[in-house]
């Protein structure tokens, strides 16, 4: 997309156009949606967007990071639904041109090349009513069927939501993906301070953090510290030193977890100029041995990265720093802790909100579109019987870190090798 911009930066793609909805006069409620194809156009709704926007992901200046940096990205592809002449809502997208991974576990079934429109995360703004989700959800399905895209894809949302529920319930069979996964998503909600915070845990979990923090004093005493990062002139020394511990990691074997790539680095350098990062390093004997990094916009600190050294597993480093950077969060003034997808253990202890959520896939009604589905929902219900199957007989959790362990060795077996060949993140 890069290229694009800079060759092209009034103008569209020669994919078909929705053009601009004249205003509606004030004082009507027919609504009207207006599709943004270019960079140029996005200027016009900045405060709106900026005013509306509660996840860094969704956020403006994320997303002309993410345009520019990342090389599957062809153009924007934000909806506008208007109302009485004024915007009531946008929905945040890109058209991509990328390969879509279908997977059992850890195995890649099918990689086929697709086009894309792809919503991204929290990028569903303003007025989320269930009449402008089955408008938005139409306009999406009116693009794919004009030949845009062949699929588009929702990430993470909520379970039971407006959108969800239309398209499970009211869209044709061959239009919308089938079996799809939903995940454990955590939050915890601040109190007034962090003596509290850690008052409101259970008697358990106090006592178990306590007894790890004594673990780590005493085998350490004076041989630690932690460095935090907070700005654009720090990045590039928090990410060697963080790759130093995730370069070790599972994650990294299956190309997940952090990777200090240009994409990654540019959302942490718009987080670090809008004051919002947050990184920690723990040191135990100069060495760094875990490592915490997130993101607070507005009210809200989004946990993005965290991870430990195995080498120092039964000290619970990882534990350690995690209570750093939350009792960090209430010097920031954060309200609410975003702990994103996953339902580890530490997630349990602390959190005291959790709910459902998971994509939402549309398809063109074309051969290329059907066959896509065909491909995918197939795999989701392959996927899912399978985890299913191991939960019923208690093993899920044995069989995947046997997998993880083996993706591990076989990595590490391919490169040079290292005194350590295992970790586990935290998240």
């Amino acid at each position: 997309m890069r290229a694009y911009i800079e060759n092209h930066p009034a103008e569209a793609p020669s994919a078909p156009r929705i053009s601009t909805p004249p205003e509606t006069p004030v004082g009507t409620t027919k609504p009207k949606v207006r599709v943004l194809r270019t960079i140029s156009e996005l200027e016009e709704f900045r405060e709106l967007w900026t005013a509306w926007c509660e996840d860094p992901t969704s956020d403006i200046d994320s997303y002309l990071v993410a345009a520019r940096l990342n090389s599957s990205v062809v153009r924007p592809h934000i909806m506008v639904l208007y109302r009485g002449g004024r915007p009531d809502c946008l929905l945040v997208g890109r058209l991509e041109h990328c390969r879509l991974p279908l997977k059992v576990g850890y195995t890649t079934l099918f990689n086929p090349p697709v086009r894309r429109l792809f919503f991204l995360q929290g990028g569903f703004l303003g007025n989320q009513s269930g009449e402008n989700c089955k408008i938005l959800i139409e306009e999406v399905l009116h693009c794919l069927n004009a030949g845009e895209a062949d699929t588009a894809d929702l990430a993470r949302i909520q379970e039971k939501s407006d959108l969800q529920n239309i398209c499970r319930e009211e869209l044709p069979l061959l239009s919308h993906g089938h079996f799809l996964p939903l995940h454990q998503h955590r939050a915890v909600k601040l109190p007034e301070s962090y003596e509290a915070f850690f008052r409101g845990l259970s008697r358990k979990n106090r006592h178990e953090l306590r007894r790890h923090e004594k673990i780590l004093n005493n085998a350490f005493a004076g041989k630690q510290h932690i460095q935090c990062f907070r700005g654009e002139d720090e990045l590039e020394e928090m990410a060697k030193e963080v790759d130093k511990i995730s370069e070790k990691t599972y994650q990294r074997a299956i190309g997940a977890g952090f990777k200090p790539d240009d994409e990654t680095l540019g959302f942490l350098r718009t987080a670090a100029h809008r004051g919002g990062l947050r990184g920690c390093v723990l040191y135990l004997e100069e060495q760094p041995c875990a490592f915490f990094i997130g993101n607070q916009y507005k009210n809200t600190f989004h946990a993005n990265y965290m991870g430990f050294d195995p080498k120092f597993g039964k000290y619970s480093p990882g534990l350690s720093l995690l209570m750093h950077s939350i009792e960090d969060s209430f010097e920031a003034s954060a309200t609410r802790i975003d702990f994103g997808w996953g339902d580890r253990q530490y997630k349990r202890a602390i959190c005291n909100e959790v709910w459902q959520d998971g994509p939402i896939y549309l398809y063109a009604f074309s051969l290329r579109g059907l066959t896509l589905n065909l491909l995918r929902s197939g795999t989701s219900f392959l996927d899912l019987s399978a985890r299913k199957l191991l939960v019923k007989f208690s093993i899920f959790q044995r069989t995947k870190k046997s997998w993880q362990s083996w993706l591990q060795r076989s990595r590490d077996h391919n490169e040079t090798p290292k005194p350590e060949p295992s970790t586990e993140e935290l998240n």
